[in-house]
């Protein structure tokens, strides 16, 4: 099921530059965290929240990167929109039982959240991330735990040994 809008992704050529212009114009602050970083992918990305609102700014680190490719032949703007869902695989498997484009057949882990996209062409030109956070899982674990205590009756040692599984 989908929860928000998570944030939305922008690609540019400076995330520090864009970041101080955020925060000048309209009052974002950067999140309080160093800049995510893959090397393997070729990119650095920072957060930019304001109430509500989070961005995340993409910067392309290899020149040679498929982001670095994509901001050669689109320019800065828009490269994704984020929306968070409370269990990603059960968003996959139904977005792939109606034979939906995906990039991600399986979720990736970046940062403990669980991320996987939709390919543009299933949405018309979107790229499209889904999202399921680590806070999400964690509650849906306790939901998990709690709904196993009250059908099962178990016994506290069997609760012990399923407890890191199901958080």
């Amino acid at each position: 099921m989908l929860k928000k809008i998570d944030h939305i992704g922008l690609i540019v050529r400076d995330a520090d530059e864009t970041a101080r212009l955020f925060c000048e114009l309209f009052g974002f602050a950067v999140v309080d965290r160093p800049p995510y970083e893959d090397p393997q992918a070729g990119f650095k990305s920072l957060f930019l929240t304001l109430g509500e609102i989070k961005i995340e700014l993409i910067n392309p680190t290899s020149a040679d990167s498929a982001l670095a490719k994509f901001l050669d032949k689109r320019g800065e703007g828009i490269h994704h929109v984020s929306l968070e869902v409370e269990d990603i695989e059960r968003e996959l498997d139904s977005l792939k039982a109606r034979k939906v484009r995906l990039i991600n057949e399986k979720a990736d882990i970046v940062e403990k959240d669980k991320v996987a996209f939709i390919h543009p062409s299933a949405v018309k030109g979107v790229l499209v991330e889904l999202l399921e956070d680590e806070q999400t899982r964690a509650l849906l674990g306790q939901r998990a735990l709690s709904e196993f205590r009250r059908n099962q009756g178990a016994t506290e040692s069997t609760l012990r040994i399923l407890q890191p599984h199901l958080a």
